[in-house]
């Protein structure tokens, strides 16, 4: 399930895409907000996972 901030953005981008154009200032902008917010998720994904790997390993 995606983040509804991400989705959120993800609309905006491509909204202002079709108004201005995709590589105009404000598109170009909302896509790399885009980017981050999805940077973020991975890496708060990818910390869960390695502290859910490393308590398994400890339970064995």
């Amino acid at each position: 399930m995606c983040h509804p901030l991400i989705e959120e953005k993800r609309q905006q981008m491509i909204e202002l895409a079709l108004v201005y154009g995709f590589t105009a200032k404000e598109t170009v902008k909302c896509s790399q907000e885009l980017d981050e917010l999805l940077n973020t998720q991975l890496r708060e994904t990818l910390a869960t996972q390695q502290d859910q790997s490393k308590k398994a390993l400890l339970s064995h």
